[in-house]
């Protein structure tokens, strides 16, 4: 029996295991908010990381993604919160790219001096906006310069296709994985892809034989979703320990380091 399904149903968490959540969301969303403030997004994201054994969680800005609102709100909230609980929650910036092209890149500026090392994008959400458009390949050009790590809810294959090969500096990031992109998952270097989804029965199994292990990582869309969920798909799974160990937290950090962004409490406990 998997040693690490057999202590997480016993309710020992994960001893000696690197757990990191690679895609949460704080802020108000469409469907709901997820914390009233953010000091109670602090507590309550930290009390649900406990309860789940899970060691840090990228925080991905939500807030005031719609089109017209002022996302550099969401922004001054995120930065408010990774600064009170730094060791555990993992910030990425977000910025609407229906906006003009100075302020979106005046915005990358602010949040890269003030210390963020990663960028999360909803283009899907904004008026459908390309993943390609001229707005986000100015962001992805900002990223590499910067050293940066770029989270998309959604490309079609074509588009992460031309923008991973016009990028290679840049690690790419689907925060919904999906079968369609595994040519591309295993042809490219630096596209990777976070397993939330629901899938159907045995779809971690498919994904791992298709692009490998190496290429996927746990995330659980918390905290709008319980934590639980997303890490039931990677421990449930029939795969061996070393891939569970990859993909719930190993290949997150070493993207996360890569950039500069791995909390250096969680260094010593991490072979990546």
């Amino acid at each position: 029996m998997s040693q690490i399904l057999k202590a997480w149903q016993e309710g020992r968490g994960f001893p000696d295991l690197l757990v990191i959540d690679g895609h949460t969301h704080v802020g108000a969303w469409p469907h709901g908010a997820c914390f009233n403030s953010v000091e109670d997004a602090a507590t309550g994201a930290v009390a649900a990381m406990d309860a789940n054994g899970v060691d840090a969680a990228c925080v991905l800005s939500g807030g005031h993604l719609e089109p017209g609102a002022d996302y550099t709100i969401g922004n001054d909230d995120l930065l408010r919160l990774v600064g009170m609980v730094p060791d555990r929650l993992i910030g990425f910036a977000h910025v609407n790219p229906n906006d003009h092209t100075e302020n979106i890149l005046k915005e990358l500026e602010r949040v890269e001096r003030a210390g963020l090392r990663c960028i999360k994008l909803l283009n899907a959400y904004q008026h459908g906006y390309p993943g390609d458009g001229p707005n986000l390949m100015e962001v992805y050009r900002f990223a590499e310069a910067h050293n940066m790590l770029v989270i998309n809810h959604w490309w079609t294959v074509e588009e992460l296709s031309k923008i991973s090969a016009q990028f290679p500096g840049v690690d790419f990031i689907m925060a919904h994985y999906g079968s369609g992109h595994d040519a591309l998952l295993k042809e490219r270097p630096n596209v990777h892809a976070n397993i939330w989804t629901l899938g159907s029965l045995g779809f971690m199994e498919c994904a791992i034989r298709s692009v490998g292990p190496q290429k996927l990582m746990f995330g659980s869309d918390a905290f709008m979703n319980p934590m639980s969920v997303g890490i039931g798909l990677v421990v449930y799974a029939d795969i061996p320990d070393e891939h569970k160990r990859m993909i719930l937290g190993e290949n997150m950090a070493r993207l996360l380091d890569k950039v500069g962004a791995l909390p250096g409490a969680l260094k010593g406990i991490c072979r990546m």
